[in-house]
């Protein structure tokens, strides 16, 4: 075949690491076809297939020197490289841009749930209530209070109950004299005592 004669190999023109001729088979025949010189060579051997591309090809090569016509680079790949960079690029974006709609879109559909359980955390979080709500109710102060202080002062002792009534009668001692003399002076007083 190809490799058979070694004379004929230090004759072809083309370099083994410029370009990767193609070699297509159809209906017995061979085609070597070169993309990047859009140069052919058919035959009904592979051989011969070779041989007609090799003529084929020094004969563009004969013109391009004769004529002084562009050269191509050894190797268009970079070209190509440049397009699938792009192409992974894209793909990469189109990935990012996917990835963050989908966690927006988790983000607004799971925010009712979010939203109740900051709620829940901040609730509990916080502190109770200062007043609870069974003292703002009346009920609780003109039923419960007075049995809950009732059962309070039936479990004191002697002593504790005697120094209690010291310590009551002490502080309605101290606080009378300052609420009756305003509820005993006359009202033409009160308004006196209040512009001055």
């Amino acid at each position: 075949m190809l490799g058979k004669d070694t004379d004929e190999k230090k004759s072809l023109s083309i370099e083994p690491k410029e370009f990767h001729p193609l070699i297509l088979r159809k209906d017995g025949s061979f085609c070597v076809y070169l993309p990047e010189w859009k140069v052919s060579g058919v035959g009904s051997t592979l051989e011969e297939a070779y041989r007609n591309f090799d003529q084929n090809y020094k004969a563009v090569e004969a013109r391009a020197a004769k004529f002084g016509l562009p050269a191509l680079t050894p190797e268009p790949y970079p070209i190509l490289k440049r397009a699938a960079v792009l192409q992974e690029l894209s793909l990469f974006f189109f990935k990012i841009a996917s990835s963050a709609f989908i966690v927006i879109l988790l983000v607004v559909l799971l925010l009712p749930n979010i939203a109740a359980a900051i709620r829940h955390n901040l609730k509990e979080m916080l502190p109770k209530e200062i007043i609870p709500i069974e003292l703002k109710d009346p009920k609780y102060w003109a039923l419960e209070f007075p049995s809950q202080m009732n059962a309070q002062l039936d479990r004191l002792e002697p002593k504790e109950e005697e120094k209690m009534r010291n310590e009551w009668s002490e502080l309605l001692g101290r606080t009378v004299p300052i609420v009756s003399p305003m509820n005993s002076q006359p009202k033409e007083e009160l308004k006196h005592s209040r512009q001055d």
